[in-house]
């Protein structure tokens, strides 16, 4: 059965012997490996069978089993169910009970590196060097020492630290250290404590020489030579490392730049005690001129000494006014442009030193970049002017050349962009499928235009046309990621939550992305309305958190077991930065905002729900909020906006950043819905309502982006838990409290009315955007909360009211309810006015298309082979607003025929 990878039979199999032979530890290690093999594939058939795997490998450690099999089988089970601390357990008492197995011994280690137990680890790696003499042991030691100072108050880091770096001392002495990493373990002890002149001799000894090839050690070597304000030596090394290895090593020009230019700036000091020679300007520009001929010369001309010549004008230029720079900056940029124009990297080559530049200068400039567009008939002329203009264009809109344009003027720009799109296609005919077209940055500029437009008189239609040009060239380079991440955003603007969703599952987003990426589709999904597929999108981006539980620590044990001390703590922090992701905690927020509203179509539903919820995973405190670290990406999305100026992923957000305050709102909430139901005790729910309205009242002083909506959800809740404190409180017998109640009841119903969304029945079917959506699930929301709490309270006062009285608090609530559901059905009502915008005579897209046709637009939808395109991106925009509509509805009506019960 095991040969033929039936796991299903070899478990029953197995179950069979265990019945004669009950105490057989192989047999039960057995099953559990089967039982892992079937986790993997079937997460044993429902998920609680892990308890039940759980429960066996507890009888399994209880008898302190040696036999590697049975440590194994429990290995697998614990590690899959995230349990480390168990695994750790089961070694310690194997290696109790057989001190002299190495092998044992290493897997104990192991154990605690995957548990994060620093202590433990230098503990245990000590015992196994003095057992079995292997200084790969001691490193581990020291390695571990270090951990434990990363992770501690400053007075024991110093401490830890000093200890760390006797025992490296001593390895020194006694000749251990052999390899480049042993090396790089005693640097990172030394510069954890700032000692870089010590770090630097250890470079300079002889144990620089058994890593002199290493380039990580090279880039340190440099750093110290920096810090230790050791410029001579620093301008020899890396003097002498650019003639003969490198030309166009960066690390190595900016250190050899940063060295001279300390010396021109600082000529009398000395260094190190000596005096230092004379800082020669002349010898720098031979120098850089002498490199820049080698690279002339090679057979692909590098960037390296041109940007350093750069970089030296232009300090030259700013800092120091004794000297003139041989090259005026303009004209050296222009040089630069000359040569690599024609690179995707000139753009961001060259930001540097046109900043602040007068606008008389850049349009000189521009005109000097212009000249540089060869007049060749040959492809590869013509390929590498396509990739100039593209440059050129994108200084242009740096160099905020374009603000004049008006509204017609930027529609012929973006015209005229699209055609120079149009004409490099025919150069791109052989490109594979996953590259992307020479002119495709050409259409990312006709979008930011378009943006602009739209940003700047908020019609729709620019919007629209945005979106049809990226469609259409995303038909030429469907891997774009760039032409992605601007749809998701425009079609989110409009309102559109299906076409989003495709283009971000078709960038087949992995690994770290998800936690860094995946705010584009998930955050304030819940004003989508459609919270099945919301729910699901969130939790599509959860393997990379059970990943970091999983296989984050095997990289580190793999670093320890193959020595890799200078990996070990990238692999720590990726670790810290991903359980402590803040995108993590704001998604599992999100889920649970679907959920109370997925789960609430029926009242057994959501108290099961409420019941079940883990308030553990919602800390809010502000220890818990420091520690989160912002792993989100916001630079991905292209941008060539001035500096002075927001950039597009900024201006194509629909809705502010999230932050630490809203995660704390909307921990808090669902903390109060599960109190409501489950606490007699008014005490945690006070100590909740008031955590809630400091928020709301920070929020109200400092604008942390939280929005308006998400204000009146957190004002009602807190008004919310106030009347079931008052309640309560009336049903301990306080009667003093119905007063309380009458002032609290009108209260919360005055901030329900007051959060109705505005009238939108005579909104046109051209002008919906994501706006009117968040404004009708926001009340959606504060209805739905009110209605469980309400609903709960309702539960409590009928078992109660036949020997209390409370009947007359009873139907209070009830009338309440009812005012709910009435904003329900006026919700309802606003959403059928909108499904009318469907039923026009002429079909709808065509009447969006008219819209634009009536407003400035490009010349795309004009040509007659673009209509028919056209026309199916907004059949498929007004099938997905119609959706939206019908499923709020179906929410709605669920949720009015739950009350009704």
């Amino acid at each position: 059965a095991i040969d033929n990878c039936s796991f299903k039979t070899a478990l029953q199999q197995c179950n069979k012997l265990l019945k004669k032979q009950p105490d057989a530890l192989i047999l039960k290690a057995y099953i559990l490996l089967f039982s892992y093999e079937a986790l993997k594939g079937l997460v044993l058939e429902r998920m609680g069978k892990s308890d039940e795997a759980l429960q066996l490998c507890d009888q399994v450690r209880d008898k302190s089993p040696i036999d590697e099999p049975i440590l194994q089988a429990l290995t697998m089970v614990y590690r899959s169910l995230g349990k480390h601390d168990e695994i750790v357990k089961i070694y310690d008492n194997a290696t109790r009970k057989n001190p002299n197995n190495e092998e044992l011994s290493n897997h104990w280690f192991m154990a605690m590196v995957r548990n994060s137990d620093f202590k433990g680890q230098q503990q245990v790696a000590l015992k196994l060097h003095k057992n079995f003499k292997l200084n790969k042991y001691l490193f581990w030691a020291i390695m571990s020492l270090v951990l434990q100072a990363e992770n501690a108050p400053a007075s024991q880091s110093r401490i830890f630290l000093e200890l760390a770096e006797r025992m490296m001392d001593k390895a020194v002495k006694e000749g251990k250290l052999e390899q480049t990493e042993e090396v790089h373990l005693y640097l990172i002890v030394l510069l954890a404590q700032n000692k870089f002149k010590a770090a630097l001799d250890v470079l300079e000894g002889d144990l620089g020489k058994k890593c002199k090839e290493d380039v990580e050690i090279n880039c340190i070597r440099n750093d110290l030579f920096l810090k230790t304000s050791n410029w001579i030596k620093a301008i020899e090394m890396n003097k002498k490392s650019l003639t003969e290895s490198n030309p166009d090593d960066w690390n190595s020009y900016f250190t050899y730049l940063e060295s001279y230019l300390h010396l021109l700036s600082e000529p009398n000091k000395s260094e190190n005690g000596s005096s230092s020679a004379p800082a020669n300007l002349d010898e720098v520009r031979e120098f850089l001129c002498s490199l820049q001929k080698i690279v002339i010369e090679s057979s692909e001309i590098k960037r390296g000494p041109f940007l350093a010549e750069l970089k030296l004008e232009k300090y030259i230029d700013e800092k120091l006014k004794d000297c003139k720079p041989a090259k005026e900056i303009d004209t050296l940029v222009a040089d630069y442009f000359l040569r690599f124009g024609s690179k995707a990297c000139c753009f961001e080559d060259l930001q540097l030193y046109l900043k602040e530049i007068h606008i008389d200068s850049a349009k000189k400039i521009i005109d000097k970049f212009k000249a540089t567009i060869d007049g060749s008939d040959d492809d590869k002329s013509k390929i590498q002017n396509i990739k100039k203009n593209v440059n050129i264009h994108k200084f242009e809109r740096y160099l905020n050349l374009l603000v004049e344009y008006s509204e017609g003027e930027s529609i012929q720009y973006v015209n005229k962009l699209w055609q120079s799109y149009k004409d490099s296609l025919q150069y791109g005919t052989k490109l594979l499928e996953a590259e992307n077209q020479y002119g495709d940055d050409f259409v990312i500029l006709c979008s930011h235009v378009l943006i602009d437009l739209y940003k700047k008189v908020g019609k729709n239609s620019y919007i629209f046309q945005a979106i049809f040009l990226l469609e259409a060239a995303m038909k030429k380079s469907n891997y774009n990621f760039q032409f992605k991440l601007l749809l998701i955003r425009l079609y989110q603007t409009i309102g559109i939550f299906d076409r989003p969703l495709e283009l971000y599952k078709s960038m087949d987003i992995k690994h770290v992305q998800l936690d860094t990426m995946s705010h584009y589709i998930v955050s304030r999904s819940f004003s989508s309305g459609f919270f099945e597929e919301s729910t699901q999108a969130c939790y599509d981006t959860l393997p990379i958190y059970r990943s970091n539980e999983l296989e984050t620590p095997e990289m580190i044990v793999q670093a320890f077991k193959y020595m890799t001390y200078s990996k070990i703590q990238e692999f720590v922090a990726l670790r810290k930065e991903l359980e402590n992701s803040l995108q993590k905690a704001l998604i599992y927020r999100e889920m649970i905002r679907l959920e109370i509203s997925i789960a609430s179509k029926t009242n057994k539903q959501i108290i099961e729900y409420l019941q079940d919820l883990e308030v553990s995973d919602l800390s809010y405190e502000d220890g818990f909020c420091t520690n989160l670290r912002d792993n989100r990406d916001f630079i991905s999305m292209p941008n060539y906006n001035p500096d002075s100026k927001p950039t597009m992923e900024e201006i194509t957000r629909v809705s502010p950043k999230l932050d630490k305050p809203w995660l704390k709102m909307f921990s808090i909430i669902p903390r109060i819905l599960k109190c409501i139901h489950v606490e007699q005790n008014t005490n945690n729910i006070n100590l909740l309502v008031e955590e809630l309205e400091k928020v709301l009242t920070q929020e109200t002083n400092d604008k942390h982006n939280i929005m308006e909506q998400e204000m009146q959800l957190g004002n009602v809740i807190a008004k919310l838990g106030r009347l079931v404190m008052a309640v309560k409180e009336i049903q301990n017998g306080q009667k003093e409290f119905a007063q309380n109640f009458e002032l609290i009841a009108e209260e919360l119903s005055n901030a329900i009315k007051a959060s109705e969304p505005i009238d939108n029945s005579q909104i046109k079917l051209y002008d919906i955007k994501w706006m009117l959506f968040h404004q009708l699930t926001s009340f959606f929301e504060i209805c739905n909360y009110t209605l469980i709490g309400l609903g709960i309270l309702n539960e409590t006062l009928s078992v109660k009211n036949k020997k209390s009285g409370l009947r007359a608090l009873a139907q209070k609530l009830q009338n309440m309810s009812l005012t709910i559901k009435n904003h329900l059905l006026y919700l309802k009502k606003q959403l059928s006015c909108l499904k009318e915008l469907f039923k026009n005579d002429i079909e709808d897209s065509d009447q969006i298309l008219l819209y634009i046709k009536s407003e400035p637009h490009v010349e795309f939808c004009d040509e007659e082979e673009n209509i028919s395109f056209i026309r199916e991106i907004l059949g498929k925009m007004k099938t997905n607003w119609q959706n939206n509509i019908l499923n709020m509805i179906k929410e709605i009506e669920s949720k009015v025929e739950s009350t009704e019960k």
